[in-house]
């Protein structure tokens, strides 16, 4: 979480080293003198699962199959940093209401360290998010969720060249949106269902710290940002600069500031229209006439400037603040990190403008590469939201998934995860708001220019090692989503717990137990009771 917000949304400066911007046990595991680490667990999995209405649906159990084939790992070495958690799971239906499924979700992220402050990074998403209206609620219910993709990769440099600390980076961005259902907006509206896009990101700085030539350090960076969507065309170019400086009053107090230029240009076609004059809709959206001009939807060129404190009153605490202005307003942006020997703390007040592409390849960046505890459902196998670490690089990806839309918007809100893990225990929980003010052509059909969108989140996960062979773990979480333009508000909550045992040194059983629930405006609200028996095989 710390990564990603520092780096993708409010372009902080550092001024250390560089002055600028889950129960399975392993098959096998490695571990050299030198360092050297590698646990990886392939395994296939069977499930039986259970959903029982309690209130609301068609009134129907739904029983299935899951088989899952997966990984899991971790690799550290000198040069290369991995982890992954990993697995593809096709779920056969016992009703013939209700189609099987195929089932793609973990995360993956690395660092390959080329040479001195030289490395090359990457990593990737897949996961699942409800496509009917239940914005923001977990993906039970079958047909009605969409399968998302993201991935990144780029090259990072960071180094002292005599008394400059230099740093660079690129990043190639890709995501994807691949839809199950069919279903319309509110009003028969459909057509603003995100497609895929790519990214680029590249950034540079060079700084002097304090002390070295004057009191002040000062550092001169700049960047551009470009994103090509499918749907409609649409393009969104950044381009900035700014010198930022830093001056010490304490030994552990400084007050810092910064002042640029910054262009911002957001594009699009015009969609194709039938005889009746009315846009042509093709699998959920929008068919893009492409002999239409380009029309410009957001123009920003302008001055940015920010003023603030930087505390660090340790090498393990920091705390950063800022107030200024940027994209014609007001802007407010900080955050506080906290590195414990076994648990990790941070909170990041973030403002920017944003879209649904960037902003998940960015949770993505934002991901450390060791130590991350992955929380599944049990029922599902999704991911359940956030994705902690007790060492920092902890994500939650709630946000990004809880409203995909196609169009641009001011994003601002705040973020916070806390990740703990000690002996048999281990513990997370991430919590977040943000508000989405949408760029849209005057007249959109379905989103209105400026309009807001509003999401709080909340994932807790607990494990607990009874002895060699029994664990335990639970999870619970809530999202309420707080939509514009006619759409439901959306509140989902659910808990589960789960007991698993070693049954061999290869063969693992678990059970849960579980309850979910969505209630939205204009929607029927649907509890559903949850029940699973599985085994898993590690080879």
């Amino acid at each position: 979480m710390t990564t990603r917000l520092l780096a993708g949304r409010g372009r902080w400066i550092a001024w250390s080293a560089a002055a600028a911007a889950a129960c399975a046990t392993p098959a096998f595991a490695q571990s050299g003198a030198n360092g050297h680490r590698t646990d990886v667990t392939p395994y296939l999995g069977i499930d039986q699962v259970v959903l029982a209405p309690l209130k609301g649906g068609d009134g129907d159990v739904l029983t299935y199959t899951a088989v899952t084939a997966g990984v899991t790992a971790q690799f550290q070495s000198r040069r290369v940093e991995a982890v992954a958690d990993a697995q593809y799971s096709h779920l056969f239906s016992w009703s013939g209401d209700t189609a099987d499924q195929d089932i793609i979700s973990g995360i993956v992220s690395g660092r390959i360290n080329i040479a001195r402050g030289l490395a090359f990074d990457a990593g990737a998403l897949g996961a699942r998010a409800r496509s009917d209206g239940y914005s923001g609620a977990s993906s039970f219910g079958g047909g009605y969720s969409s399968q998302v993709y993201a991935a990144y990769a780029g090259p990072t440099y960071a180094d002292k060249l005599g008394i400059f600390d230099v740093t660079a980076a690129y990043r190639l961005g890709y995501a994807r949106v691949e839809d199950n259902s069919r279903y319309e907006l509110p009003g028969g509206q459909g057509g603003r269902s995100f497609d895929d896009s790519w990214s680029h990101l590249l950034t540079g700085s060079v700084g002097v710290a304090p002390g070295v030539v004057l009191p002040v350090g000062l550092v001169a960076s700049g960047g551009y940002s470009r994103e090509d969507a499918r749907q409609l065309d649409q393009r969104f170019e950044d381009k900035w600069g700014r010198l930022d400086a830093m001056l010490p009053v304490s030994p552990t107090l400084a007050v810092v500031g910064g002042v640029g230029y910054e262009n911002i240009r957001i594009s699009q076609r015009s969609p194709l229209l039938d005889q009746g004059g009315v846009p042509v809709i093709s699998h959920g959206r929008f068919v893009t006439d492409k002999s239409s001009p380009r029309a410009l939807l957001y123009d920003f060129d302008g001055m940015m400037w920010d003023v603030g404190v930087l505390w660090r009153p340790s090498h393990r605490t920091s705390l950063e603040a800022r107030a200024g202005r940027r994209y014609g307003s007001m802007t407010y942006q900080g955050s506080f990190t906290w590195q414990g020997r076994d648990s990790s703390f941070a909170v990041i007040v973030f403002d920017g403008i944003d879209s649904f592409g960037r902003m998940i390849t960015s949770d993505v960046a934002g991901l450390g590469r060791n130590n991350l505890n992955v929380m599944r459902n049990p029922f599902t196998g999704d991911l359940t939201g956030c994705a902690f670490s007790p060492t920092g690089g902890g994500q939650c990806f709630n946000d990004a998934l809880a409203g995909i839309t196609d169009v641009n918007f001011r994003y601002r809100g705040v973020a916070m995860q806390y990740a703990r893990q000690r002996g048999p225990w281990n513990f997370g929980v991430g919590a977040g708001y943000s508000q989405r003010k949408f760029i849209t052509p005057s007249g959109d059909i379905v989103y209105i220019r400026g309009a807001k969108d509003e999401n709080w989140y909340a994932d807790a996960s607990l494990g607990y090692a009874l002895s060699e062979r029994d664990s335990i773990g639970a999870g619970a979480y809530v999202n309420y989503f707080n939509a514009s333009g006619g759409r439901s508000d959306v509140l989902n909550m659910g808990a589960f717990t789960g007991y698993y045992r070693t049954i061999s040194r290869r063969l693992t059983a678990s059970a849960a137990l579980g309850v979910d629930g969505a209630k939205g405006d204009d929607l029927e609200t649907v509890i559903t009771a949850m029940g699973q028996l599985g085994l898993r095989y590690s080879f």
